[in-house]
């Protein structure tokens, strides 16, 4: 989802909750903060030797230690947030929008939205894990050009004859020998 999307959803539904799923099931605690809204320049380059330049914006949610009952971040709130950021400095709206989240039971983890559900006088944003690629073997158009695409084919391993006489004598080095 691109950040303009996210923030006119924001905008599109004022003073709704904003829960964050991190996993099936598992939800960002209520009382977490918005502490940084980043603009992150990606610059690359994959196995293939080909360099690859893109933007994101990353949202951190933190959870206190202590909870807070009374703090909750709404729509609105979440809203200002960015008006507040793009003040200072204009958050990329073409780049994808992921959150960057973690608590002590699920690493810090940088998520993109899956999916928003409207639940009457609440947003659900889904987020899902992202999975690791290989640029190469994802530019490949064939079979064979994916196989051969991540670090090249694997063909046969070279065999290496080394008899237990030679590890004895490599490793048999005597003071004034010369071989150490």
């Amino acid at each position: 989802m691109k950040t303009k999307e996210f923030t006119k959803t924001l905008q599109e539904n004022p003073g709704k909750a904003l829960f964050f799923e991190y996993q099936s099931g598992q939800y960002v605690r209520t009382d977490y903060h918005i502490t940084e809204v980043k603009n992150v320049n990606f610059d690359t380059v994959d196995c293939g030797g080909i360099r690859n330049q893109w933007s994101e914006v990353h949202v951190q949610l933190w959870e206190n230690e202590t909870p807070e009952p009374d703090h909750v971040v709404d729509t609105s709130k979440a809203m200002k947030i960015f008006e507040v950021v793009n003040r200072v400095r204009e958050t990329y709206p073409e780049a994808e929008i992921k959150f960057e989240y973690g608590n002590s039971v699920f690493p810090t983890a940088v998520l993109p939205v899956h999916n928003i559900k409207e639940t009457g006088n609440s947003l659900i944003v889904q987020l899902t894990p992202d999975q690791t690629t290989c640029k190469a073997k994802d530019r490949a158009s064939t079979p064979e050009e994916k196989a051969a695409a991540c670090c090249g084919t694997v063909t046969e391993k070279p065999k290496i004859r080394v008899s237990l006489a030679s590890l004895q004598e490599a490793n048999s080095c005597e003071p004034g020998s010369g071989c150490c």
